[in-house]
């Protein structure tokens, strides 16, 4: 068995980022992987890795870059100075941890991860690969990204563009395109039907109402403000109509901020009902998901939704448009257009019909095109790749 760490820089929840890793897990053993998981603090995912029995392995982070939401990029040059000063001393740290482990190869599934553990393992001389599922630029830290992998798979096209010109050239060999998948037999099994609709029921909706998701963290990126403004323009005439918010936010101020301006108070028909763990009852349960988002990779909810026969409304940034077809799957809107967004729900929520052929045709691309089992074995095909080209370097 190959000896590999993967790093999770989020554990404090369990959205797609982190559901993705979770199938990395379940298919190491037959990609012959034995994996171990670096993460920096405990919470929801870790605890969950822990339950399930995988080798986990924390290393706090010291308290200047335990700070997420965007905090670090706003520090101010001195503040940075110190900043820097840690980050030096946590590399060392980590360094002494994967001289422990010996792993073969390192997978990030974030750019933080790759910014610490990855740069230790640089430095070993230990090979690493990330997977980059976000097309928000992270100002001058992309310049670091692409110089400190071996191969860099990217969810869609769009991500892509945040690296410098010049590096996507000179480093042209270690960018592939490789979407994610969703697992077919979670969400679509037998008992889901019965499940979902108890679960619309233990929510308050009746079967006259429709149900808008949006399914992710709550925090600026994903743009429930937007959602919230069209919404709010539709409400009038079509009283039957909800809004259902999945997800959990960061500690960050910003996101404890942007949260409070959301539900203080919550609109009539928005429920917000945090973090839930039956995602696939979930998206059997609402009628169409809604991803308003201003920076999307891809989102992993984007197929998982399709699988369910969900048709998604979508606003046109990152990977969002090569997944959904505009006007067979799912529709489009401008990124930020409010109004715009109104219109696309309003289509749907007004014709039964166009929302199971829409959904019926998702169902359909998913299956041609994302099949999860598939892209976990490409994944694992590219670390062993980087793996073996160390040991023959060596030799």
């Amino acid at each position: 068995m190959l000896p590999v760490v993967l790093v999770e820089s989020y554990p404090q929840v369990i959205a797609g980022q982190q559901r993705t890793m979770m199938s990395l897990l379940e298919h190491a053993g037959d990609a012959g992987i034995a994996p171990t998981v670096m993460m920096p603090g405990g919470g929801m995912f870790a605890e969950r890795l822990a339950a399930d029995g995988w080798d986990t392995h924390i290393t706090p982070y010291p308290e200047s870059l335990g700070r997420y939401g965007g905090a670090i990029y706003r520090d101010g040059i001195g503040r940075r100075v110190g900043l820097a000063k840690d980050l030096a001393g946590y590399t060392w740290t980590l360094r002494r941890e994967l001289k422990r482990i010996r792993p073969a190869a390192v997978f990030c599934n974030d750019m933080r991860g790759l910014l610490t553990v990855g740069v230790a393992a640089k430095s070993l001389g230990i090979p690493n690969v990330m997977w980059d599922k976000l097309d928000k630029p992270h100002g001058f830290l992309d310049w670091f990204q692409l110089p400190l992998v071996k191969r860099n798979p990217i969810i869609s096209g769009p991500v892509a563009s945040k690296y410098p010109a010049w590096q996507r050239r000179w480093y042209r060999d270690r960018i592939r395109l490789l979407p994610n998948g969703v697992d077919f037999q979670r969400f679509q099994s037998a008992d889901l039907q019965e499940q979902s609709a108890a679960k619309r029921q233990s929510l308050g909706f009746g079967p006259d109402d429709v149900v808008l998701g949006i399914v992710g963290t709550v925090t600026h990126r994903k743009a429930h403000d937007v959602l919230l403004n069209a919404f709010s323009k539709l409400t009038g005439s079509a009283p039957n109509v909800h809004v259902l918010a999945i997800g959990s936010w960061d500690d960050s101020p910003q996101d404890q901020e942007f949260h409070r301006s959301l539900t203080s108070p919550a609109p009539a028909n928005v429920h917000f009902v945090g973090q839930q763990n039956d995602i696939p009852a979930i998206m059997h349960a609402i009628d169409v998901l809604v991803i308003p988002s201003r920076f999307e990779g891809l989102g992993q909810v984007t197929l998982e939704a399709m699988a369910c026969g969900k048709p998604v409304i979508g606003s046109r940034v990152g990977g969002i448009a090569e997944a959904v077809v505009d006007g067979e799957t799912g529709l489009l809107f401008e990124n930020e257009h409010a109004e715009e967004l109104r219109d696309t729900m309003s289509r749907l929520v007004a014709d039964p019909d166009l929302r199971r052929r829409m959904g019926d045709a998702g169902r359909e691309r998913a299956k041609q095109h994302y099949n999860r089992d598939e892209k976990m074995r490409q994944i694992w095909d590219m670390v062993r790749e980087v793996a073996l080209d160390r040991d023959s370097d060596r030799g």
